[in-house]
């Protein structure tokens, strides 16, 4: 119920942005679109609904060239070649490829919340006050269109992790905040694209993989790969995938044109979290198939891992925004803030806790 609530509030937000398409004639034109996710990821799908969107509100008048799977543009250069009007559009995850250039943007750390829906919502909003935010993107020549915070972090690994003593020498591919905190409690991150990751695993150059969400792990055989599967201590939401287009294409719209882009945004955000949640659930129904060992932490133990690494992660953020002219304290309250109401209007049950519901296990 609260759910269908919850996207019921949603829908109407997006109303406010209503555009008649009809009444307005768009000049046609085709955009190019880059990213470094391949075509069958959730992240690509909600893209797609996207712009197909756009393309039905202007009558058939926008469209769109993609470039999937880092195809023209690799993971590091998508935002450049946004900047640079390489592309048109394009969406990856900044605050983790260019991080010197989108240091405001990584507010999405390590143990404020598991929700990807009410993250989704929080970051929007968020976007919408926070003008060090804004300057950040617009600075860079972008304009920012739609936020999609990546499902809860979990370990993918060979080794069974009960302590964080077990971490302790194991080389994992990791990003962001996670990357941190695994580093923290004595792994070494390995900080290559997820891709090489999966090779690295298969010939024993890594012992485990994280920062990837719970359900595209999944789809790409990791519970076939390793034998242990771990919450890691509920780090949860550790990335935001966005979508930017050069801030001059942008500034060349028609007030009709973006305000279909700005409504379009709000109904692939209503897409992301209602399809992200059947993601989740169809991973759970083939882990329950797998002969991979789900292992829960002790909450003592999860609870230890945080004490040993939030107040380290949240100065790291607070000094790189500072180099910016940020106050990073004010930062993470506010989005903090913005993540508790939304996670009050949708609850949300992470895929580890599915699994061991599932499987009839507390």
């Amino acid at each position: 119920m609260k759910k269908r609530q919850f996207l019921a509030a949603l829908a109407v937000s997006a109303s406010a942005f209503a555009v008649p398409s009809l009444s307005y004639a768009f000049d046609a034109m085709t955009l190019k679109v880059a990213s470094n996710y391949p075509s069958t990821s959730l992240f690509s799908r909600v893209q797609q609904f996207y712009t197909d969107q756009i393309t039905k509100k202007t009558n058939g008048k926008v469209t769109f060239e993609w470039f999937y799977g880092s195809a023209l543009l690799k993971a590091t250069d998508v935002f450049p070649g946004i900047s640079r009007g390489v592309v048109d559009m394009g969406f990856s995850v900044p605050a983790a490829f260019n991080p010197r250039e989108y240091p405001v943007s990584d507010i999405t750390l390590p143990f404020i919340t598991t929700n990807p829906g009410a993250a989704s919502m929080a970051f929007a909003e968020w976007y919408q006050n926070t003008p060090a935010v804004q300057e950040e993107f617009k600075k860079n020549n972008v304009h920012l269109l739609l936020t999609l915070p990546a499902a809860e972090n979990v370990l993918w690994s060979m080794k069974k992790v009960q302590t964080a003593d077990d971490l302790k020498g194991m080389r994992i591919r990791t990003l962001l905040g996670p990357g941190q905190a695994f580093t923290i409690l004595g792994a070494t991150a390995v900080t290559v694209p997820y891709t090489d990751a999966i090779d690295l695993m298969s010939r024993g150059g890594v012992d485990a993989i994280s920062t990837t969400p719970f359900e595209q792990g999944v789809m790409d055989g990791l519970h076939d790969m390793v034998k242990y599967l771990s919450p890691a201590a509920d780090m949860g939401i550790f990335a935001t995938v966005m979508t930017g287009i050069n801030l001059n294409r942008w500034n060349s719209f028609s007030p009709e044109l973006q305000k279909i882009f700005t409504e379009s945004a709000q109904e692939a955000l209503m897409f992301y979290i209602d399809e992200q949640s059947k993601e989740v659930d169809k991973a759970v129904e083939t882990l329950l198939k797998s002969q991979i060992e789900v292992v829960p932490l002790d909450p003592a133990e999860a609870q230890r891992w945080q004490e040993a690494t939030r107040d380290q992660i949240v100065n790291a953020y607070n000094e790189k925004v500072k180099r910016v002219g940020g106050n990073g304290p004010e930062l993470i309250d506010s989005f903090t803030v913005l993540v508790r109401k939304y996670e009050q209007q949708s609850p949300y049950t992470t895929g580890i806790q599915r699994y061991l519901q599932r499987k009839g296990t507390n």
